[in-house]
């Protein structure tokens, strides 16, 4: 991200995190018992996740991928999920973050699809604002595949041809499942209030890993965040900052997120033209963020039910500023056909922005959504 936050920062020693985030041995302190990933810097703590190129290993719960921004290029295939992010040709150094992870054997069966994506974007301007996202990235990425699944441990089999499609869509954000961890109906559990919840405390998670290594070095870490969960027949986003997530389907396009940027904010009150707000100087600066001084770390949340197939795009703005309206990614998204494996339609998606100029760090996760038969 070439932009930075609106306002000044305070010293890394002012920010004080909600929990002391375990370590790992990455950072040589002793982790929590039962965690597999470090709330500090995101290091795997367990061999159930991969840094690299190629499918994650395989548990008998889940796959996981979540990867650090140490390098020029990185990659993650998982097959319905998959994500690359890439240096650019401008900036020396790659600050974005990516996670990504698939619930094990994630199919139209058994109690349906469970899929995460993270993208944080580190601010090129704000030092150490790199590790900071990646750490971020990693933390939110570990929590919520927790969160999905232990929803799919509490769910009922989804019935052969879906839920009832006279079910209504469910957006009210309350807590579900049942008393004691008994398996929960359909009908009867409100995910998408289940995984706003998971949003929230993955953006907190990542607050406190994104400023976990900030305090007495001098550093002023900031980076954006959006995440998404795909369970079931239901999509639920979060975000802070100008990360952006989009949805194409046989609806069409749509873009899921608004920036939090001052330009984003002077549109929505009415004081800049819409067709101004990402050429400005204040297009890419953001006005909500993870790291110091960031004044929450609640992120916004959005719910959509999820009819018939498509794909999901999380994406850092070195991707949307070659692509910022929602029919625009959507052609590119289809360009391959709707049967390219997600890991062909991310990498088409981040040479889009290399050959659009490359003039910052671009990170693109693409997430199939199964139809429903």
């Amino acid at each position: 991200m070439s932009g930075h936050p609106a306002g000044p920062l305070p010293r890394p020693e002012e920010q004080t995190p909600v929990t002391t985030p375990p370590a790992c041995p990455r950072c040589a302190a002793t982790p929590l018992a039962g965690d597999r990933y470090c709330e500090r810097c995101g290091a795997a703590l367990t061999a159930t996740a991969a840094s690299g190129t190629g499918p994650a290993s395989r548990t008998a719960a889940t796959m996981h991928a979540v990867l650090v921004a140490d390098v020029d290029r990185y990659e993650t295939d998982l097959g319905a999920a998959a994500g690359v992010s890439d240096r650019g040709l401008v900036h020396h150094s790659n600050e974005d973050g990516m996670g990504v992870a698939l619930a094990a054997d994630s199919s139209v069966g058994a109690v349906g699809l469970g899929a995460v994506g993270v993208v944080c974007d580190g601010v090129s301007s704000a030092r150490g604002s790199g590790p900071a996202a990646a750490a971020a990235a990693a933390a939110a990425t570990a929590l919520l595949t927790d969160r999905v699944e232990a929803w799919r441990s509490r769910a009922v089999p989804v019935p052969a041809g879906g839920p009832d499609p006279g079910l209504a869509p469910q957006q009210a954000y309350l807590g579900g499942g049942r008393a004691g961890g008994a398996a929960t109906p359909e009908a009867e559990r409100d995910t998408a209030g289940e995984m706003a919840a998971a949003l929230r405390d993955a953006a907190r998670a990542a607050q406190n890993a994104a400023v976990a290594g900030a305090a007495g070095l001098g550093l002023s870490p900031a980076c954006t965040f959006v995440g998404t969960v795909v369970v079931d027949a239901t999509l639920v986003v979060g975000w802070l900052g100008d990360s952006r997530a989009y949805l194409v389907d046989s609806s069409g396009a749509r873009r899921l997120t608004e920036d939090d940027t001052v330009a984003a904010e002077a549109v929505r009150a009415g004081r800049l033209a819409p067709e101004l707000a990402e050429r400005g100087r204040d297009a890419h600066t953001i006005t909500r963020w993870l790291g110091v001084g960031s004044a929450s770390a609640i992120p916004r949340i959005r719910a959509v039910a999820l009819p018939s197939a498509g794909r999901v795009v999380l994406c850092s703005d070195g991707l949307w500023n070659y692509a910022s309206a929602a029919e625009t990614l959507a052609g590119h998204v289809d360009a391959l056909g709707p049967g390219a494996p997600a890991i062909d339609v991310a990498r088409h998606l981040v040479e889009v922005a290399l050959r659009g100029g490359g003039s910052d760090n671009v990170t693109a996760i693409v997430i199939d959504i199964p139809g429903r038969t």
